[in-house]
């Protein structure tokens, strides 16, 4: 009689000979008899997964782990299973307890790191750094570890530790054609563009048909002005799998005057899959609404269906945009409004739209408009930053502008904007763009050391791209600033009130920002209102008459400060349809005492830009309280930094 060890042999043999039926098969009857095998469940939930049947692959090495949690590679495999579906945080518990069982597998130590990395959230770096840099010392001669690590610093702008991460990994690798690619692109970051074009090369010596490096090698040559070469490049990427390229070749073409063939492939964007359709969309709007073919834009955007989007409505927001950025451009203010309300979305050019349909419409309704100036002097030199309008929402457009501007004022270079939301709401004055600059991609270390050491040779005529902002904040800035971003007057009737009212309700308000939403999706800390709370009942019988102001995206969270008889928005004025989060912005950065959301740039801004606040208060995610702090960094503290 066969014991249910040879029989598992036997179904072992077949699992490694691929013959899974059959193996899966022998697992089932093996269950049948002994319900509590965990080497079986293990095993028929790695067959399971093979097949393609994943929630049943989980709940099999589920059990198996249940039965056997000393099983280190079954915890290891169920992390594999919640990653193959997206399950991050369950993933990442999985191969943690596969680490606590075997401390010294430097291989599960790799995954979490990697998997963690993946990520991209700030939250998710330093745990990355932590689990890589760990399977390094385990396993100090694997390239791959190095190069992974290095990712890992890239992402925390740690662009030194990366670079040598890279070489590291070429020094045990040499013709590790990732690591070149890699390390071109940290290159590029640190302003060392010749250095980046020749990793580059080297990495397209060892693999040719790397389509990522062709398209990173066409954006430094495109940065340094090779316009024709670079659309070479994309176009090797397109022809190698990489159908993003296709837009960063239309906008080579552009640049180049050649528009037909700009259109041809952001046309061709529209219908591979793949590629980057939102921002093909977003330059087709330019292009029509630059050659004044309105009507025809206008009925392509209304029967535009991606023939590979998972539903036919997948584009709708973008489309939508787009035919009301063409009503905007027709002065229909009102018709672009009632487009935009059909959507539901928190995509940038959606956000920049609409909240410019929306500032244009209540000048409209006082009979007036905005008139924005051209360049007196277009010879002078200039710099630009078409991605205000494109990449991120208010805050983080805002940054990006501080960041911009420091540098034109620096080297005295003609700043040109397109519209973009700020440029309507504070009382900024920069002429609209003339001719194209050209793109300068990852600059944000490059401006940063710029601004802060200036030099002779500053980089001119370019158009400075997302992502961008300040890397702190000194306090010598701090006025200058501050003069910059001052709400226009003509909105005072809609933003004034709100303050007001709170400074009738009391004589000390206390604001606080808590955001949810996006920050759960994209892994960003969540700021507890349990630490608030319990810093407000510490303070809140100190205060003189407070009343508490709460901004949220989440009106959920409100009851938490009930104690505190909390008010929003809704209570104090009347909403700014379309743009209340102006209103909220306007009370926070009014406000007496301001507490700000875990990495929101939208309360950090209000704070920066705060004159009349007397204390600032941030959480502190492992502390789990909340804790003061300065939104500007004194000089000397600068100093002695670096």
């Amino acid at each position: 009689m066969v014991t249910i060890a040879e029989a598992l042999q036997v179904a072992v043999d077949h699992h490694r000979a691929d013959r899974l039926a059959e193996a899966r098969e022998i697992y089932r009857r093996i269950l049948d008899v002994d319900r509590r095998n965990g080497q079986a469940l293990h095993l028929l939930g790695l067959v399971e997964r093979r097949l393609g049947n994943t929630d049943e692959a989980i709940a099999l090495i589920r059990q198996a782990v249940a039965i056997l949690p000393e099983f280190a590679e079954a915890q290891a495999n169920l992390g594999n299973a919640y990653r193959a579906v997206g399950r991050i945080e369950e993933a990442a518990a999985a191969y943690r307890h596969s680490i606590a069982v075997s401390p010294g597998s430097a291989p599960n130590y790799h995954t979490l790191g990697v998997l963690l990395c993946g990520q991209g959230g700030p939250r998710s770096q330093e745990q990355a750094i932590t689990a890589l840099m760990r399977t390094r010392s385990l396993t100090p001669d694997n390239a791959d570890v190095h190069h992974d690590l290095a990712i890992a610093h890239k992402q925390a702008v740690r662009l030194e530790q990366a670079a040598a991460g890279q070489r590291r990994a070429l020094a045990l690798r040499p013709d590790f054609a990732s690591a070149w690619m890699t390390l071109g692109n940290i290159l590029t970051e640190l302003g060392q563009r010749e250095q980046a074009l020749q990793a580059y090369r080297r990495s397209l010596r060892v693999q040719w048909a790397s389509a990522d490096t062709h398209y990173n090698y066409g954006n430094v040559l495109y940065t340094t002005g090779q316009l024709a070469e670079a659309a070479a490049h994309y176009r090797h990427a397109v022809s190698h799998g990489l159908a993003p390229a296709l837009v960063r070749e239309a906008a080579a073409f552009v640049d180049l005057g050649r528009d037909a063939e700009a259109e041809a492939s952001l046309r061709a964007a529209l219908t591979v899959p793949g590629s980057d359709v939102p921002s093909a969309l977003e330059m087709l709007t330019t292009l029509f609404i630059r050659q004044k073919r309105l009507d025809e834009g206008r009925r392509f955007f209304t029967g535009f269906r991606h023939p590979h989007a998972p539903s036919p409505t997948a584009y709708a927001a973008e489309c939508l945009t787009a035919i009301a950025e063409i009503e905007l451009e027709e002065g229909r203010n009102v018709e672009a409004l009632t487009l935009l309300n059909r959507v539901n979305s928190h995509g940038s050019r959606f956000f920049t739209v609409k909240s410019i349909a929306a500032l244009r419409h209540t000048l409209a309704g006082m009979s007036l408009e905005l008139k924005r100036p051209a360049n007196p002097d277009p010879s002078r030199p200039r710099v630009g930053s078409s991605s205000l309008a494109t990449h991120g929402r208010f805050a983080h457009n805002v940054f990006e502008y501080m960041l911009v501007r420091l540098y034109a004022e620096t080297y005295d270079l003609t700043l040109e904007t397109p519209d973009w939301v700020g440029g309507y709401y504070f009382g900024l004055n920069d002429p609209r763009p003339t001719a194209p600059l050209r793109p300068l991609y990852f600059p944000r270390r490059i401006i940063n050391e710029l601004v802060d050491h200036p030099s002779a040779e500053p980089l001119t005529d370019c158009d400075i791209l997302s992502p961008l902002g300040p890397y702190h904040y000194p306090e010598r800035h701090r006025a200058r600033i501050q003069s910059w971003f001052q709400p226009r007057p003509v909105w005072m009737p809609w933003i004034a009130p709100a303050v007001e009212r709170l400074r009738a309700l009391g004589n000390t308000v206390v604001a606080l920002h808590i955001r949810r939403g996006d920050f759960v999706l994209f892994r960003y800390t969540i700021t507890e209102t349990a630490w608030y709370v319990e810093w407000l009942n510490r303070i809140w019988k100190e205060l003189d008459r407070p009343v508490l102001y709460i901004a949220s995206d989440d009106p959920a969270i409100v009851q938490d400060f009930a104690a505190f008889q909390p008010v929003t928005l809704n209570d104090v004025a009347e909403p700014w349809a379309g743009l209340e989060y102006l209103q909220d912005f306007h009370v926070l950065a009014n406000a007496d005492i301001l507490g700000v959301s875990a990495q929101s740039g939208f309360s950090r801004l209000a704070a920066l830009l705060n004159t009349r606040a007397r204390l600032f208060v941030e959480p502190d995610a492992e502390a789990g309280r909340v804790q003061p702090y300065a939104p500007w960094t004194p000089d000397d503290h600068l100093e002695q930094a670096s």
